[in-house]
């Protein structure tokens, strides 16, 4: 006769063993594949289950607390078309480089007529996310345990396929799941850290550039270290805005974000260097800002990525210690500063000032507002710590850059594979995630109906502190654009105006529909009054919407 007394089923291991990986939040759509694994993550008190209406929210919120905690996101669903449906997450996540773990349900092998089955190897394959089978009751912790430490390790997003037979199977509860080691980089050295450090020696007007590959705190620490050595400007990719945030050589953005004074100093900048940045084209401004300059690219470890521009020299090593190390040899060789910062600062004190006053509003269609004197209020209004989530759609850089965030982890960037619609689902993993601030999510009314208002419910049970504002032109933008810019009427690109205040009102949210000045004013006590989640409806006129 077994003995019982010391065994546990499979579901319940690997409820276990989500909290053994610090699993503190777990997203997921339930089905006959996971929901006695939920059931046990719940009922042992594990970590907090949020239940969503859609598998493909269910990834997005694991993606947007992957984001703003630095942590592997962890998302569940079951099989067939459950997997089918977070295609487009799983792409998002692959593009990103996010680390996220996917517990998957499968059916039984060998179960040729059931509904739901499908090669779910092959269905990942076509992501760009990796494949992890749990291969039996035995193996499973183990296999669970490399799923993590791929995600992590790789920063990429790992589906783990577990077979629906196998979850009343028995499990001996000695089986305890392994932790993912730290990894420790080394700080660069050899010839190309000297090569970079006789570039940087001889630059004139040096400027430091990092990506979100070099915001850790003691990264942040290193590069404002090194910069006030060589008395150079600071400045972020998108990804990383805010990482400097209250340094007196802070320009800001670099790439087709940056303001007038920033382009003017990349510009004139004659050796570049790049920590943890991939250098898209987005940030080079299609190399433009790179061209005939020396630029040093420093990054953390060797994934590859296809957005990589071709620095002068490419280094790979710890972010912080490679700055320290700048920074010793410049000693050693007793290299002045460059003077590169002496007639900045009040350059940008007048930027800051030209962004706290509102421009003056543009005409605009009866019944709408201009969009960026709106946002620029709607900044106002909001707290300054806030996190932003930006959906995908032709309002996105003038989100970007009228509603800004003060550190890097608070901007949650949802377009890595070019999808509209991913951002309610991202927004309400971060504003599930993090709870002293609130979650902004700016999308567009073709994007925000995509992503399916059905899931505003999930925001509503969490009691999450987010703030959606939709930009309702009543149309799908970038093909309002092209057919205009042909002279075409853009009727095939208008969509039927919803009202988003009535509609999202019934499902608990408290909302704001805006029109014009006093309904704007409206949606500022709006903000500071709210005691549930909120949503403005920014009505805009499709023919003024800058780009």
């Amino acid at each position: 006769m077994k003995d019982t007394a010391h065994t546990m089923k499979l579901h319940q291991g690997l409820a276990r063993a989500l909290a053994a990986h610090q699993t503190t939040h777990l997203y997921g759509l339930v089905g006959d594949a996971n929901l006695f694994m939920v059931d046990a993550y719940i009922e042992g008190s594990l970590g907090k289950y949020v239940a969503c209406t859609h598998e493909a929210n269910a990834v997005l919120a694991a993606i947007g607390f992957a984001q703003t905690t630095g942590r592997t996101g962890v998302a569940t669903i079951t099989h067939g078309p459950a997997l089918t449906n977070v295609i487009t997450p799983l792409a998002e996540a692959a593009r990103g480089g996010i680390p996220l773990v996917v517990l998957c349900g499968d059916t039984k092998p060998g179960d040729l007529q059931h509904l739901q089955n499908i090669d779910q190897r092959e269905v990942v394959a076509s992501t760009g996310a990796r494949f992890i089978e749990m291969r039996s009751p035995d193996t499973a912790i183990e296999d669970l345990s490399r799923a993590f430490r791929i995600a992590a390790h790789h920063r990429c997003p790992v589906v783990f396929n577990m077979r629906v037979d196998l979850m009343w199977e028995d499990l001996s509860p000695d089986i305890d799941a392994m932790p993912v080691p730290d990894f420790a980089a080394a700080p660069a050295s050899g010839d190309a850290l000297e090569d970079a450090a006789g570039m940087l020696a001889s630059a004139r007007r040096p400027l430091i550039l990092a990506g979100r590959g070099a915001c850790s705190p003691e990264a942040r620490a290193a590069l404002i270290e090194l910069a006030a050595r060589i008395e150079a400007p600071l400045a972020t990719t998108l990804k990383a805005q805010g990482l400097f945030e209250g340094e007196p050589f802070n320009i800001g953005i670099c790439g087709g974000l940056s303001h007038p004074t920033a382009t003017e100093v990349i510009m004139q900048s004659d050796c570049i260097l790049a920590f943890g940045a991939s250098l898209s084209k987005h940030t080079t401004e299609e190399r433009a800002y790179t061209m005939g300059k020396r630029v040093v690219q420093i990054l953390p470890d060797a994934e590859e990525t296809p957005r990589l521009d071709i620095p002068s020299v490419r280094i790979i090593g710890d972010i912080a210690g490679t700055a320290r190390a700048f920074t010793e040899l410049l000693d050693l060789a007793d290299i002045p500063g460059s003077g590169a910062t002496a007639d900045l600062s009040e350059k940008l004190a007048a930027e800051a000032a030209a962004f706290a006053t509102l421009p003056q509003a543009a005409p605009t269609a009866q019944g709408t507002v201009d969009m960026v004197p709106a946002l620029r209020r709607l900044h106002q209004a909001l707290p300054k710590d806030r996190v932003l989530v930006a959906d995908l759609g032709r309002f996105v850089t003038t989100a970007w850059r009228n509603l800004p965030v003060t550190r890097p982890a608070d901007l949650v960037y949802t377009s890595h594979f070019g999808a509209i619609g991913c951002g309610l689902g991202e927004a309400i993993g971060a504003a599930t995630a993090i709870t002293d601030r609130p979650t902004v999510l700016v999308a567009g009314d073709g994007g925000f109906t995509l992503s399916g208002l059905s899931e505003l419910v999930t925001a509503v049970q969490q009691q999450a502190d987010l703030i959606v504002i939709v930009c309702n032109d009543g149309s799908y933008g970038a093909e309002h654009v092209q057919f205009t810019n042909r002279n075409m009427s853009p009727e095939l690109s208008m969509i039927a105006r919803i009202d988003f205040a009535d509609t999202c009102a019934t499902l608990g949210f408290a909302t704001v529909r805006v029109t014009d000045e006093s309904s704007l004013s409206a949606a500022c006590t709006a903000i500071a009054e709210r005691s549930k989640p909120l949503l403005i409806d920014l009505r805009l006129d499709p023919d003024k919407i800058e780009m």
